[in-house]
């Protein structure tokens, strides 16, 4: 190679955040007195992630979670959060695409969603309900094995 001659690079890919909001939420604690409750009760936790395009280059990402509190038969809570970003992607190459959408995305969504289910939780006299971290990849891995993403 001359001096002349110059090496392109490509451009670096971005990931913007043009907004983030709580898209659909439902507390419900049907029947009990959250307070008077001592065993500790099973938990039932569903995350699901979905994607649309809105414009070029603009994404919206949907972090679905639903989390039940049962105690033998008795409903304690059930908890729906849709919590949706709006993230601007620039120079993402399009085999990359998925892997930012249903990976990345929704790991910079998740602190938000840990936050709102924990206050929510706090706010209906229950002890707050912290998420464990979630493996966004497997999630990922999962739902490519079973062609699942939509």
């Amino acid at each position: 190679m001359t001096k002349q001659e110059t090496v392109k690079e490509a451009p670096t890919p971005s990931i913007g955040i043009i907004a983030q909001y709580i898209k659909d939420l439902s507390f419900e604690a049907p029947g009990t007195v959250p307070t008077s409750h001592n065993a500790t009760p099973n938990l039932q936790i569903n995350m699901h992630v979905s994607t649309a395009a809105s414009e070029k280059n603009t994404h919206m990402v949907l972090l679905e979670t639903k989390a039940s509190a049962m105690q033998g038969k008795n409903t304690l809570f059930v908890l729906e959060l849709t919590y949706a970003g709006v993230f601007s992607l620039e120079n993402v190459p399009e085999k990359m695409l998925p892997l930012v959408l249903y990976i990345e995305c929704p790991r910079i969504l998740f602190p938000f969603v840990r936050s709102i289910v924990a206050h929510i939780t706090g706010d209906g006299g229950f002890p707050p309900l912290y998420l464990a971290p979630v493996d966004f990849m497997a999630m990922y891995e999962k739902h490519q094995a079973s062609n699942s993403i939509h």
